[in-house]
């Protein structure tokens, strides 16, 4: 239940091996090798390979959004990620590597993937042009006359706005006179636009298109190759958009047919050169002698002997040296921790982990957001739907990731604390027992455990919720002193977490004798011990200040800072809140379920949809809203007094796949 600890490892390989020790390296997973701050050309060898390496994956990525879409997949997105991949075994992937030809698959699935744009772009175009010619379907020449002209006589066509067709008409004639002709396609009543076309002599154009203009007309482009008449051009291109989609059609099922043959591969593939590729990450971080590769990696300590052991084989050809880490070192955070508390390293990681040699928090917030959850949400039936949830996938996807893993245990255990607190609150579905006459016969198994009644008393869990923040509050302020004591950091220690410490026990204890819970002798212990610690905060608060006026100023404006851990204590206060919504949310659909049931012949039916459906929405919401405002409590109130992360997580070159997994752990 800490931060491990990490040695530094060197290691100085012969270039003959430097492949076969990283592959061990690799296969150990227990490795982050330590980045150069500056590279040089010495790799350049390895950079070339990684070069080729990526131009692969490029090659895949294109191959697997082209192909994918058109795959028939048997396991889902959502299976994989939970771990129901194929095996393999690294020496498989090897072979597969050798007889596929990743380049020649990619440049024919680039030949029909540019034949299908082309069509498609085609397509588009006989469609616009469909739509331009249905337009003119009462055109009386061929359109050859509007897309080429002849050698006197050209032709323009357009749209105009059906208001100035009158007075364009008499200005283009008073152009043409008698040497021009119109066309006007025919529009309805409501139309504010139609379709016209002027035929004029070729020399006039420019003085007819001048005056065009000065009426809206709006000049359409006749594609050159339309020479026909408008029906018999229409014939003409429903016939090539016909044979164009046949095309389609046909390279379409030839990508099908290829999509199930190569994306089981290209998906294998994919993952082991993605591990070629870490590997030479890794290598071009090393620094190069003419016969030597030197690395440098960060290993947890408790690795070490493996490793040496693993690397045997390669002795004769490598020197290790372990060291520990220097003062002016970064090392990486991994966390270590078992049991109970391992699921909760999620809610650590989501804040950010410790840095190295810093106190990893998981295990002090472990037994608060178990017990704040189940709080929070408190309805022992939606316990047991969040335990027959998470079980369910579990059981289901026996391959499924560690950290996928650990995250559904922690909803196992808020399951559990829901329905232990449940129990106690009696509280299943709300009041479904009480409010139903059909579940009396649960009645008297449930009231065995209960002890309290939110609904009834909230005032008692209301001081519970208080008193549990004032708890892990101290904790916290506990846990800084050790982190100070453990640091030598004697003056934080006693100045800073134990003048408050002290400060605040005095005024819990007045509190609690003003109130009358505590005798008067009590109320005097509280009055000299928060006299006490206000000395010592007053005295050493203002200590980085300059000048004895300064100090003491700043050590007297800390007092105020005592409302910071009041509003911290209200904030718990949350637990009853959320505590209460989930209670009465639960109980105001079993009453429109129990009203919905009185109505004839279909109330049955409708009390058991919103039954079913208003608390499954229920579970829904509140376990979010549960786990969101436990975890609050956690990372503002808890985490304030004694931790800020800031570390980086142990990232060790290891064989990372998305898509098969990889049993055997043989080097490539």
């Amino acid at each position: 239940m800490a931060v491990a600890r990490f040695n530094k490892l060197e290691l100085y390989v012969h270039n003959s091996v430097i492949e076969d020790v990283l592959a061990v390296l690799q296969k150990s997973g227990s490795c982050e090798i330590i980045s150069r701050q500056e590279l040089d050309d010495s790799g350049d060898h390895f950079s070339s390979r990684l070069q080729h390496i990526d131009n692969l994956l490029s090659e895949i990525r294109f191959l697997l959004r082209f192909l994918e879409p058109n795959f028939n997949d048997t396991i889902s997105p959502l299976a994989r990620a939970l771990g129901e991949r194929p095996n393999y075994s690294v020496q498989e992937l090897i072979n597969l590597s050798e007889k596929t030809d990743i380049q020649k698959c990619a440049e024919e699935m680039r030949t029909l993937e540019r034949r299908l744009v082309e069509i498609h772009s085609e397509i588009t175009q006989i469609e616009g042009t469909k739509s331009i010619l249905s337009n003119l379907t009462e055109l009386p020449y061929a359109l050859d006359l509007l897309s080429n002209g002849t050698q006197f006589v050209k032709g323009s066509v357009g749209t105009m706005p059906v208001d100035h067709l009158a007075s364009w008409k008499q200005a283009v004639g008073e152009v043409l006179g008698d040497s021009g002709e119109f066309f006007i396609a025919s529009y309805g009543e409501k139309e504010k636009e139609t379709w016209v076309a002027i035929f004029y002599r070729r020399d006039l154009e420019q003085k007819v298109l001048d005056v065009c203009s000065k009426y809206s007309f709006s000049r359409i482009d006749i594609p050159a190759h339309l020479k026909l008449s408008v029906g018999e051009e229409l014939i003409s291109l429903d016939a090539r958009k016909d044979a164009l989609e046949r095309e389609e059609q046909e390279i379409q099922a030839v990508v099908t047919e290829n999509a199930e043959k190569w994306v089981p591969t290209i998906r294998a593939l994919s993952d082991y050169w993605g591990i070629l590729k870490s590997r030479q990450e890794a290598l071009i971080n090393g620094s190069f002698t003419d016969k030597t590769v030197i690395l440098k990696a960060w290993v947890p300590s408790s690795a070490v002997e493996q490793l040496k052991k693993d690397l045997v084989p390669y002795q004769s050809v490598l020197e290790l040296v372990v060291s520990d880490p220097e003062p002016e070192d970064e090392p990486p955070t991994l966390l270590v921790n078992k049991g109970f508390s391992l699921p909760f390293e999620t809610l650590t990681k989501l804040y950010g982990v410790p840095q190295y040699g810093e106190l990893d928090p998981t295990p002090f917030l472990a037994p608060f957001f178990f017990v704040f959850f189940g709080m929070c949400l408190g309805d022992g039936g939606y316990g047991l739907i969040m335990l027959g949830f998470f079980a369910f996938f579990m059981k289901k996807f026996k391959r499924m990731p560690h950290g996928t893993k650990q995250f559904f245990k922690l909803f196992i255990f808020s399951a559990i604390a829901t329905i232990l607190v449940g129990s106690v609150t009696g509280s299943w579905f709300g009041d479904l027992i009480d409010a139903f006459g059909m579940f009396k016969f649960l009645r008297p198994l449930k009231n065995i455990p209960v002890l309290i009644n939110p609904m009834d008393d909230p005032m008692t869990i209301l001081f519970v919720s208080l008193a549990l923040g004032i708890v892990q509050l101290f904790f916290g302020l506990f846990i800084a002193f050790y982190d100070c004591l453990r640091k030598k950091d004697y003056m934080g220690a006693f100045a800073d977490q134990g003048g408050w410490i002290v400060f605040l026990t005095g005024l819990l204890l007045l509190g609690g004798a003003a109130s009358g819970k505590l005798s008067g002798g009590i109320g005097g212990i509280g009055k000299i011990l928060a006299i006490l610690g206000a000395v010592i905060l007053v005295s050493t608060q203002g200590r980085a200040k300059s000048g004895i006026v300064q100090k003491a100023i700043s050590g007297v404006l800390s007092l105020y800072n005592v409302t910071a851990y009041l509003g911290d204590v209200l904030s718990y206060s949350r637990l009853l809140a959320l505590g209460l919504a989930s209670a009465a949310i639960a109980s105001i659909i079993n009453m429109l379920a129990g009203l919905a049931g009185g109505i004839p012949f279909v109330g049955w039916i409708l009390a058991l949809i919103l039954l079913l459906g208003g608390h499954l929405f229920s579970v829904a919401v509140n376990v979010l809203g549960a786990f969101v405002h436990s975890l609050r409590l956690q990372y503002v109130e808890f985490f304030s007094k004694f931790y800020s992360g800031g570390g980086r997580s142990f990232a060790p070159l290891a064989l990372n796949t998305n898509f098969v997994s990889i049993p055997e752990k043989k080097e490539p």
